[in-house]
């Protein structure tokens, strides 16, 4: 009887040590279920996002140097010129009147020059009279000086004359000029883009936007390009030859290539902000027809697009510390226990933080759900989501963030 009630007690302790333990050993020891990536090269693309306007690389606007009625127009918008082709012509008769009135002038030049010339070889004759005659002290010396100073007059009057000839000429190729300026050429070979002008409007000389200031803009279409405003924030990052994604207004779902060919050195401000002209060119398929002034938005790489070793943005865990001194971290699955591991990042995107230290490839970090990242302790047992469970595990987060 003493040796049944000794086994009983002994049963009884075994109870009562050995099924906790059991039962902490199958409940406890799982560990708190997380999802885990092993870290891995990935493609990281971090992008700016910049809008403007499309543009042909070489526009020109063509504006009169004259004020003169439109005579004639020898094109119409549409249509391929080549370089030095007529395009349009001024009223001429104006400026005919003006070549006649300054030829006029330069005749009267001429004239006046022969007759100087005529009247200048008397004065010599008669100077070299004088000379003889004071030799032979048969003129005073104020007679001898009167035709020296007469013969030094009529010099001086022949050069003035020929100035004024010079100047005449000057003027009538001024004139000139002007007349030729009535036919309007084409500066490039390319095609009219816009006409606004109409025969019998008057032309006038000015950069405004005035009614007849603007005559005609062609443009070599066979090459377009994204002029951006980009912030004054994000331009420090832009540099040129970087790739971009370009969707123009017509094509909203279709990326067009292009890349970064030009960054101002100056910015423009509107409405209190500052902002710097980046000109992408583009790279347009054959059936893509883009049009100057299309309004654009851009995505500029700021990479690229290499393989790094990265891990999700999700799994970064940022501190701030003494001095507001961030650092970053990430939990590392390590024999089924939470290892802490501080980290550098260096470029991102969307999805990926580039890692430049503290992990390498083969690792294998934890990621979620982000309600545990959140709790995690050092050296913390864990066992690993099943993948039948990761979208109830994802619901949950959902549940306790709306909490």
């Amino acid at each position: 009887m003493n040796s049944n009630r000794k086994w009983l007690v002994l049963v009884a302790v075994l109870l009562v040590v050995v099924v906790p333990i059991t039962i902490k050993k199958f409940r406890g020891e799982k560990g708190t279920e997380v999802k885990v990536l092993t870290v891995s090269q990935q493609d990281i693309r971090p992008t700016i996002l910049a809008s403007g306007t499309l543009a042909y690389r070489t526009e020109v606007n063509l504006t009169s140097e004259l004020i003169a009625k439109v005579k004639s127009i020898a094109v119409k918008e549409g249509d391929a010129v080549a370089e030095g082709q007529l395009l349009l012509s001024l009223d001429p008769e104006t400026y005919l009147n003006g070549i006649e009135r300054e030829e006029a002038s330069r005749r009267q030049s001429l004239i006046r020059i022969e007759r100087q010339r005529v009247a200048l070889a008397l004065r010599e004759k008669q100077f070299e009279r004088s000379n003889k005659l004071i030799a032979a002290r048969m003129i005073d010396q104020s007679r001898f000086d009167e035709d020296r100073n007469q013969l030094e007059l009529a010099r001086v009057e022949l050069k003035s004359s020929e100035e004024d000839l010079r100047r005449a000429e000057a003027v009538l190729k001024e004139a000139r000029e002007q007349l030729e300026k009535t036919d309007i050429l084409a500066p490039i070979t390319g095609t009219i883009v816009a006409l606004p002008i109409k025969v019998g409007e008057t032309a006038i000389p000015s950069t405004m936007a005035l009614a007849g200031a603007q005559l005609m803009k062609i443009a070599d279409t066979s090459a377009i390009q994204a002029e951006l405003k980009v912030d004054e924030a994000d331009i420090a990052n832009i540099a040129i030859g970087q790739q971009a994604d370009v969707y123009a207004a017509a094509y909203p779902d279709r990326a067009i290539k292009g890349r970064v060919e030009q960054i101002a050195l100056a910015p423009t401000v509107e409405l209190q902000g500052r902002a710097y002209k980046v000109t992408v060119l583009l790279e347009p398929p054959a059936d893509v027809q883009l049009r100057s002034g299309m309004s654009a938005r851009t995505d500029i790489f700021l990479s690229d697009g290499s393989k790094r070793l990265a891990v999700p943005v999700e799994a970064v865990v940022s501190e701030s510390g003494e001095n507001n001194a961030v650092t970053q971290y990430v939990w590392v699955w390590r024999d089924s226990l939470a290892e802490k591991v501080l980290i550098k990042t260096g470029i991102s995107d969307d999805r990926w933080d580039e890692v430049t230290e503290g992990l390498k490839a083969g690792d294998r970090i934890i990621t979620g759900p982000a309600k545990a990242l959140r709790v995690l302790k050092q050296g913390e047992r864990l066992s690993e989501m099943s993948d039948d469970a990761k979208p109830a595990a994802s619901s949950d987060d959902d549940e306790g963030d709306a909490e």
